[in-house]
C-alpha cells in the first residue's frame, strides 16, 4: 500500500510542483545552489532531497532557490530571501567557495551543506551542519596496504592537489614505513598519462594511488596492463567506486585494486523512495549526502529520530569506511 501511495504522491508533486501544495505544509525548507557551478547536481539534489522528504511522512515544503553564482554578495542577498520568505531550514550543495561565504553570512538559519567537510572549512557557526565524506578517514585506511613507495596520480585542480599532499602527509605520519614518493599530475584530458608511464618499471611493486575520476583512472589501469607495470597495488577512495569503472577496464587491469568507500547504511523506506525517482543513492556520494541531509533537517525540525545513524561530531556527519574490491561483476569486501 505505501509504494502505491508514494507512486501517488511523486505523480502528484511532478504536476502540481511542490510549492503549489494546497495543504500549506508547516515546514518550509529551501534547497540553495547554482545550477552554473555544480551543473546536474542542482537538480538532482533538488530530487534527492523531496524523494528523502516524502519517505519521512512529515509535511513539509520544499523551494528550490537556483543562484547565478556562488559570491558573498549573491549568497547573502538569496539568504535573506530565503528567511524573509518564511524557510526554516537551507540545504545547500554548494562548492567549498560557496560555503565559506555561507560562514561569513551573519544569519541564525539551520544550514545543511552535503558537499564540503568541516576540516576544509575550520570554525563555523553551531547553525551549520557539514556532511561531506572524509577522504581523509578513508585514506588512513587504506595506510595498511600500502606500499614502502608511492605513486600517487591526480588530478590538474586545487582538490587534486589538496589529495596529493594529504596523501603524502597522512602515509608520512603513520607507522609504517614508507620512504619513497613520487606525484604525476594528470591533465585535464588524461594525455599525459601515457607519458607518464613510459617507465613501467619505475613503478614495480609500488602502491598506486589514484585521485582520478573514473574515466581516467580506467585509462590509466588500462596503460598500466598494456604497458606491463607489476604494481603492488592499486588505493583509491570513494571518487571511483563507480560501476563504470566495471565497464570501462577489464579485470586484469583492476585485479590488485582496493577501494575504500563510506556510502554503507541504506534505510529502506528512503532508498525505496529515491529509486522510485531514478536518484542514485548507491554510487553517488553527493546523492547520498544529501540524503542525509534532508533526513536530518526534517527531524531536526520535527524533533524526532533521524532515519539514518552516522553520529554528528563538531557538526559534522561521521560516516563509516569499508574497504573493498572490484570483481568481475561487482564490488565485494576485501580481505587481506
Amino acid at each position: 500500500m505505501k509504494f502505491f501511495i508514494l507512486i501517488a504522491s511523486l505523480f502528484v508533486l511532478t504536476v502540481f510542483g511542490v510549492e503549489q501544495n494546497s495543504l500549506s505544509p508547516k515546514i518550509k525548507i529551501a534547497l540553495l545552489s547554482s545550477p552554473s557551478i555544480i551543473g546536474k547536481y542542482s537538480q538532482s539534489s533538488y530530487n534527492v532531497a523531496l524523494a528523502t522528504l516524502l519517505a519521512s511522512d512529515d509535511d513539509f515544503e520544499l523551494i528550490k532557490y537556483d543562484i547565478p553564482n556562488e559570491s558573498y554578495e549573491t549568497i547573502s542577498i538569496t539568504i535573506e530571501k530565503i528567511v524573509n520568505e518564511g524557510n526554516v531550514a537551507i540545504l545547500a550543495p554548494l562548492t567549498l567557495q560557496g560555503a565559506q561565504n555561507v560562514l561569513n553570512v551573519p544569519t541564525a538559519i539551520t544550514i545543511f551543506i552535503p558537499t564540503v567537510h568541516k576540516r576544509d572549512i575550520g570554525p563555523a557557526r553551531d547553525n551549520i551542519i557539514f556532511g561531506a565524506i572524509d577522504y581523509e578517514a578513508q585514506l588512513k585506511a587504506l595506510v595498511p596496504y600500502m606500499a614502502n613507495s608511492l605513486a600517487i596520480f591526480y588530478g590538474e585542480s586545487l582538490v587534486g592537489s589538496i589529495l596529493n599532499k594529504t596523501t603524502q602527509s597522512i602515509a608520512s605520519e603513520s607507522n609504517k614505513k614508507i620512504n619513497s614518493f613520487s606525484s604525476y599530475s594528470v591533465d585535464a584530458k588524461g594525455a599525459n598519462i601515457v607519458k607518464h608511464l613510459a617507465r613501467p618499471a619505475a613503478f614495480s611493486k609500488k602502491s598506486v594511488i589514484t585521485h582520478l575520476p573514473i574515466v581516467k583512472t580506467s585509462m590509466l589501469l588500462s596503460h598500466m596492463t598494456f604497458t606491463g607495470v607489476h604494481e603492488k597495488n592499486i588505493l583509491s577512495t570513494q571518487i571511483n567506486y563507480d560501476p563504470e569503472l566495471l565497464l570501462l577496464t577489464q579485470f586484469p587491469d583492476r585485479k590488485n585494486m582496493i577501494i575504500a568507500n563510506s556510502i554503507i547504511e541504506q534505510v529502506p523506506s528512503i532508498y525505496e523512495t529515491n529509486a522510485l525517482m531514478y536518484n542514485d543513492l548507491t554510487f553517488d556520494w553527493i546523492n547520498y549526502t544529501t540524503s542525509v541531509g534532508a533526513d536530518y533537517l526534517i527531524s531536526y525540525l520535527y524533533g524526532h529520530e533521524r532515519s539514518y545513524s552516522m553520529p554528528i561530531i563538531n557538526n559534522q556527519i561521521i560516516y563509516p569506511v569499508e574497504l573493498l574490491r572490484p570483481k568481475e561483476s561487482g564490488f565485494e569486501p576485501y580481505n587481506r
